[in-house]
Protein backbone atom coordinates (compact mmCIF):
# COMPACT_ATOMS: atom_id res chain seq x y z
CA UNK A 1 0.00 0.00 0.00
CA UNK A 2 1.03 3.42 -0.86
CA UNK A 3 0.43 7.03 -0.89
CA UNK A 4 2.40 9.82 -2.33
CA UNK A 5 2.68 12.71 0.49
CA UNK A 6 3.60 15.49 -1.61
CA UNK A 7 0.85 15.10 -4.10
CA UNK A 8 -2.41 16.65 -3.46
CA UNK A 9 -4.05 13.75 -4.47
CA UNK A 10 -4.91 10.65 -2.44
CA UNK A 11 -3.61 6.83 -4.80
CA UNK A 12 -3.25 3.32 -2.73
CA UNK A 13 -2.82 0.12 -5.08
CA UNK A 14 -3.97 -2.57 -2.98
CA UNK A 15 -4.79 -6.31 -3.11
CA UNK A 16 -8.31 -8.07 -2.63
CA UNK A 17 -7.18 -9.47 1.09
CA UNK A 18 -9.69 -8.46 3.79
CA UNK A 19 -6.76 -7.47 5.86
CA UNK A 20 -6.29 -4.16 3.72
CA UNK A 21 -9.60 -2.22 4.83
CA UNK A 22 -9.02 -0.84 7.72
CA UNK A 23 -5.43 0.42 6.77
CA UNK A 24 -7.37 1.76 3.87
CA UNK A 25 -9.75 3.40 5.61
CA UNK A 26 -7.98 5.11 8.27
CA UNK A 27 -4.83 5.96 5.56
CA UNK A 28 -8.21 8.18 3.53
CA UNK A 29 -9.85 9.35 6.77
CA UNK A 30 -6.36 10.97 7.67
CA UNK A 31 -6.20 11.93 4.02
CA UNK A 32 -9.82 13.99 4.58
CA UNK A 33 -8.77 15.72 8.05
CA UNK A 34 -5.57 17.08 6.19
CA UNK A 35 -8.27 18.67 3.67
CA UNK A 36 -10.47 20.11 6.40
CA UNK A 37 -12.93 17.45 6.60
CA UNK A 38 -14.40 17.19 10.56
CA UNK A 39 -13.92 14.04 12.28
CA UNK A 40 -17.33 12.18 11.65
CA UNK A 41 -17.25 13.29 7.62
CA UNK A 42 -13.90 11.82 7.83
CA UNK A 43 -15.08 8.53 10.19
CA UNK A 44 -17.96 8.33 7.30
CA UNK A 45 -16.18 9.19 3.80
CA UNK A 46 -13.67 5.69 5.41
CA UNK A 47 -16.48 3.97 6.62
CA UNK A 48 -18.14 4.14 3.10
CA UNK A 49 -14.91 3.06 1.39
CA UNK A 50 -14.82 0.44 4.01
CA UNK A 51 -18.24 -0.79 2.24
CA UNK A 52 -17.22 -0.30 -1.22
CA UNK A 53 -13.64 -1.91 -0.90
CA UNK A 54 -15.53 -5.18 1.11
CA UNK A 55 -18.44 -5.62 -1.70
CA UNK A 56 -15.57 -5.07 -4.32
CA UNK A 57 -13.93 -8.35 -2.42
CA UNK A 58 -16.89 -10.08 -2.06
CA UNK A 59 -19.04 -9.10 -5.42
CA UNK A 60 -16.21 -8.23 -7.90
CA UNK A 61 -13.69 -10.79 -6.79
CA UNK A 62 -15.56 -13.43 -5.17
CA UNK A 63 -13.85 -13.68 -2.00
CA UNK A 64 -10.35 -13.74 -3.44
CA UNK A 65 -7.44 -12.08 -2.08
CA UNK A 66 -5.01 -11.38 -5.15
CA UNK A 67 -6.46 -9.29 -7.36
CA UNK A 68 -5.81 -5.34 -7.73
CA UNK A 69 -7.87 -2.31 -6.50
CA UNK A 70 -7.06 1.30 -7.12
CA UNK A 71 -7.96 4.08 -5.09
CA UNK A 72 -7.53 7.84 -5.42
CA UNK A 73 -9.46 10.55 -3.87
CA UNK A 74 -8.63 14.42 -5.12
CA UNK A 75 -10.39 17.75 -3.69
CA UNK A 76 -12.74 19.31 -6.11
CA UNK A 77 -14.43 22.44 -6.53
CA UNK A 78 -12.36 24.82 -4.82
CA UNK A 79 -11.51 22.00 -2.24
CA UNK A 80 -15.00 22.00 -1.34
CA UNK A 81 -15.94 18.59 -2.52
CA UNK A 82 -14.25 14.89 -2.05
CA UNK A 83 -14.10 12.57 -5.26
CA UNK A 84 -12.59 8.65 -3.98
CA UNK A 85 -12.41 6.48 -7.14
CA UNK A 86 -12.30 2.40 -6.48
CA UNK A 87 -11.32 0.90 -9.61
CA UNK A 88 -11.45 -3.13 -9.78
CA UNK A 89 -10.70 -5.48 -12.48
CA UNK A 90 -13.32 -7.72 -11.45
CA UNK A 91 -16.91 -9.57 -12.12
CA UNK A 92 -19.05 -7.41 -10.66
CA UNK A 93 -22.16 -5.85 -12.02
CA UNK A 94 -23.70 -2.18 -11.73
CA UNK A 95 -26.21 -2.63 -8.79
CA UNK A 96 -30.05 -1.87 -9.13
CA UNK A 97 -30.77 2.04 -7.93
CA UNK A 98 -33.57 1.77 -5.93
CA UNK A 99 -32.83 -1.31 -3.89
CA UNK A 100 -35.57 -1.60 -0.84
CA UNK A 101 -34.36 -2.90 1.86
CA UNK A 102 -34.91 -3.08 6.11
CA UNK A 103 -31.79 -2.14 7.80
CA UNK A 104 -33.01 -4.67 10.62
CA UNK A 105 -33.23 -7.35 8.76
CA UNK A 106 -30.85 -9.85 10.26
CA UNK A 107 -29.78 -11.67 6.22
CA UNK A 108 -26.14 -10.62 5.54
CA UNK A 109 -25.63 -8.33 2.18
CA UNK A 110 -27.09 -5.77 0.67
CA UNK A 111 -26.09 -3.13 3.51
CA UNK A 112 -23.32 -1.61 2.04
CA UNK A 113 -24.83 0.10 -0.51
CA UNK A 114 -27.39 1.47 1.85
CA UNK A 115 -25.54 2.46 4.08
CA UNK A 116 -23.16 4.29 1.48
CA UNK A 117 -25.79 5.82 0.04
CA UNK A 118 -26.56 7.78 3.27
CA UNK A 119 -22.69 8.68 3.65
CA UNK A 120 -22.53 9.80 0.56
CA UNK A 121 -23.58 12.64 -1.30
CA UNK A 122 -23.26 10.69 -4.72
CA UNK A 123 -22.15 7.64 -6.42
CA UNK A 124 -21.44 6.26 -9.78
CA UNK A 125 -20.62 2.96 -10.63
CA UNK A 126 -19.64 2.63 -14.22
CA UNK A 127 -18.04 -0.86 -16.27
CA UNK A 128 -15.19 -0.12 -17.42
CA UNK A 129 -14.19 -1.46 -20.84
CA UNK A 130 -11.18 -3.55 -20.25
CA UNK A 131 -13.50 -4.89 -17.13
CA UNK A 132 -14.46 -4.47 -14.05
CA UNK A 133 -16.13 -1.58 -12.58
CA UNK A 134 -15.19 1.73 -11.67
CA UNK A 135 -17.28 3.22 -8.08
CA UNK A 136 -17.23 7.07 -7.81
CA UNK A 137 -18.16 8.53 -4.57
CA UNK A 138 -18.23 12.35 -4.05
CA UNK A 139 -18.27 13.69 -0.87
CA UNK A 140 -19.23 17.73 -0.11
CA UNK A 141 -16.44 19.04 2.72
CA UNK A 142 -19.41 20.65 4.93
CA UNK A 143 -23.09 19.07 4.30
CA UNK A 144 -26.00 21.41 5.06
CA UNK A 145 -28.06 20.05 8.16
CA UNK A 146 -30.76 18.69 5.49
CA UNK A 147 -27.70 16.60 3.46
CA UNK A 148 -26.71 15.63 6.99
CA UNK A 149 -26.85 12.13 8.07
Amino acid sequence: MSESIRDPRFWLKITSAAANLAPARHALEDFCRRRGFEERAANEVGLALNEALANVIRHAYGGAEDRPIEVTAQMQHANQQLAVSIRDWGVGRVPPENVQRDACELKPGGLGLLCMRRLIDDIRIEPQREGGMLLTMTRRRIRSAAGAT
